[in-house]
């Protein structure tokens, strides 16, 4: 069957086209809902992405309902013509060291659904069967297109391994940022501080109960922590921002035995203050995508309210007026936390 698709042709140029698109062996054909659009769809976009370069259909936050199986699909409730799923994105060889641990997304040979393969800025998206999972019903149609998002600070949150009684610190209040603020605070840790340079995320990230929040470009940020919360540092910082001095503040920002999480895409070098990280005994910790797991957590967020429905966490666009929604996106921080594409 036929499907209109946005193809990224060159940078900054989306066009629609129609295209045939059916399932292969051991693939489900999935009719997208919604779309999300994130900061790597923009380095993709801008032509930026070190890897993945036009032509490309972007998009990896999405859900929507089983249309279509192909050959070889074992049957189930999950996969019956309409049932909602949401997307996996990340797929393995399937017989390295990590993927036989159930680590996909750490596979060197590693692509995704919405970079090497079709994504979700499309009406129709073959996807296989094992990349799909069940949509909780309990969760609210407005915000089942924050799965995918929330899932990746649900991992961060878990890599931070912060607990009850932790004092976090977050630089960055994109969507990121906030999402690992909300996983946090699922997690019993109630004392986080968000940074960012723009009032208009920070004013957003307070009406979403992400946390406190400063302007890093109105004070010294390791004087305001030092002040703030404890003289001696945060237990964990979270960097979700992308950026090397910003890695180097995340560090700075602990107490000796904490953990600088990097949660944005990091820069191919880093300068970290060796005898800080060393004598300090604190630790740099990487994020990458998501496990299986923190789908389903982040679902259980979702279903049990830990994100309220509110007019300031989307900005809407139809699939036809996606180039605008990207053009729009790139000028800088929204009113709203997610643009996101309705097919």
């Amino acid at each position: 069957m036929n499907a209109k698709v946005a193809v990224l042709t060159a940078p900054e140029t989306l066009e629609i086209e129609e295209r045939p698109v059916d399932p292969g062996d051991g693939e489900v054909l999935v009719k997208v809902s919604e779309c999300g659009i994130c900061g790597s769809d923009l380095k993709m976009y801008s032509g930026k992405h070190p890897v993945l370069k036009p032509p490309l259909v972007m998009g990896h936050e999405f859900f929507g309902t089983v249309e279509e199986v192909g050959s070889g699909v074992p049957d189930g409730p999950a996969l019956e013509h309409g049932a909602l799923v949401t997307i996996v994105p990340p797929i393995g060889c399937g017989h390295c060291y990590n993927c036989l641990r159930e680590l996909p997304y750490l596979c060197e040979q590693m692509v995704f659904v919405g970079g090497q393969l079709q994504g979700g800025l499309s009406e129709l998206v073959p996807v296989p069967s094992d990349n799909l999972l069940a949509v909780d019903p309990a969760i609210p149609a407005e915000l089942r297109v924050l799965i995918e998002p929330l899932t990746v600070g649900v991992h961060a949150a878990r890599r931070g391994a912060a607990v009850a009684g932790d004092q976090v610190l977050i630089i960055g209040a994109g969507p990121i940022g906030v999402f690992t603020a909300l996983a946090l605070r699922h997690r019993g840790v109630e004392e986080i501080v968000l940074a960012d340079l723009s009032d208009q995320r920070l004013e957003l990230a307070r009406r979403l109960g992400a946390g406190e929040t400063v302007n890093s470009s109105a004070v010294e940020l390791t004087d305001y922590i030092r002040e703030a919360m404890r003289p001696e540092g945060v237990d964990v910082a979270f960097e979700c921002v992308g950026s090397g001095a910003t890695a180097a503040q995340a560090l700075a920002s602990t107490c000796k035995g904490g953990r600088a999480v990097l949660v944005g895409i990091a820069p191919e070098e880093l300068a970290v203050d060796g005898v800080t990280l060393q004598r300090g005994e604190r630790s740099l910790v990487g994020v990458q995508m998501y496990e299986r797991d923190d789908f389903h957590e982040a679902m259980a967020i979702l279903a049990g309210g830990g994100v309220e429905p509110s007019p300031d966490l989307f900005e809407q666009f139809e699939l036809t007026d996606v180039a605008h929604a990207f053009s729009t996106l790139k000028q800088g921080p929204a009113g709203s936390l997610k643009t996101v594409v309705r097919m």
